[in-house]
């Protein structure tokens, strides 16, 4: 991957964490608020749930 827009000391740290991240960052990323849930459940349809094809 070309990183000539880097200064050295930015293409040395390219893909390594700064530090250990907090439980905030955490919760950000693996956990979803009630706004995501609502962008979910505006995209997703019939043909996505588990069941809605087949009636057992």
């Amino acid at each position: 991957m070309p990183v000539d827009f880097l200064t050295d000391d930015e293409a040395a740290a390219y893909g390594r964490f700064a530090g250990a991240p907090s439980l905030a960052d955490l919760e950000r990323v693996f956990f979803l608020d009630d706004e995501d849930r609502a962008l979910v459940e505006r995209r997703r349809g019939e043909h996505m749930k588990l069941g809605s094809r087949f009636s057992w």
